[in-house]
């Protein structure tokens, strides 16, 4: 991003970034705002510019604009902030280009760990590239889909490269663009004895696939108990019925609705009902917890 553009970015509010992203899709003026920013900033190294990554070094490649403007969903940025602690381990389950990947860790230090999954190779590649752009060592990529079974599945591309998603999930991603193919795996396969650390964290954007990497992960979340930051995509009463066979509680991030009732896309976060400590730190990021 050139310099007078960072300059002029820089200078609007965080909350007034993510509102113009949010809505760009309601109006043709604010959509032509979008594209004018997604030019300056697209396929070039750069600097986070706001939030919990203010300051970072990223490349969107062709991916959200939001990442480097650090406007994207800010909820969820502050919900890491508020959880990771040093020497944790982070589990990014849909990782895409890598961003929040790259707040995790600096929020986790050079002792936490990061393990991302991410079944677009493009994506997977682009994610080491922003890790090693901030000399993160501690950043691991798997160009590889979680699920509920071990398996190679046809995974539909889009035209925007974060909303590409399983075929096993019904309904095609919007502007889809084509077919490749993707080994998914079993969190419960990859974890344990000789395999990769237990998550303390874990974040999910899997469009759609959310109840069946649960599905997948019944062991590592009975052993581990992570906290969960989970986007739905009108899979809501798939992903509580999960959480309920593990004694979760889940509340909607900056959002009073029901977990069962939010709309598309929203974020919830679900803390293991035998972790008070847990219980009342999350409910003050949400308007209150529920059992799932």
């Amino acid at each position: 991003m050139n310099r007078i553009a960072s300059t002029i970015i820089s200078t609007v509010p965080s909350p007034v970034l993510e509102f113009v992203s949010h809505n760009q899709w309601r109006s043709p003026l604010l959509r032509r705002v979008c594209a004018w920013g997604a030019s300056l900033v697209k396929g070039r190294d750069g600097v986070i510019l706001n939030g919990v990554g203010q300051g970072l070094r990223f490349n969107v490649a062709s991916s959200h604009s939001g990442f480097i403007l650090g406007s994207h969903e800010t909820e969820v940025q502050k919900t890491m902030a508020a959880f990771l602690r040093p020497g944790q381990v982070y589990y990014d389950v849909g990782a895409n280009v890598g961003f929040f990947a790259i707040l995790a860790a600096r929020l986790l230090g050079s002792n936490g760990r990061i393990v991302c999954f991410e079944p677009l190779p493009d994506n997977a590649r682009q994610i080491a590239y922003n890790a090693g752009l901030n000399s993160f060592a501690n950043v691991a990529v798997r160009a590889e889909a979680l699920g509920g079974s071990n398996r190679t599945e046809r995974f539909t591309t889009s035209v925007e490269p974060t909303w590409g998603r399983l075929s096993s999930v019904e309904q095609s991603p919007m502007q889809a663009s084509g077919t490749i193919e993707v080994p998914v795996r079993t969190l419960d396969s990859l974890c344990g004895p000789n395999g990769l650390p237990l998550p303390d964290f874990i974040k999910m954007d899997v469009e759609g696939a959310e109840a069946e990497v649960l599905q997948g992960a019944h062991a590592t979340l009975s052993a581990s108990r992570p906290v969960m930051v989970i986007e739905l995509h009108s899979t809501n009463e798939a992903v509580l019925a999960e959480l309920r066979k593990f004694g979760y509680h889940a509340g909607v991030l900056g959002n009073a609705i029901p977990a069962r009732d939010v709309k598309y896309d929203a974020n919830i976060i679900a803390v293991p009902a035998d972790r008070p400590d847990l219980m009342a730190f999350a409910a003050r990021l949400t308007d209150g917890l529920a059992a799932a």
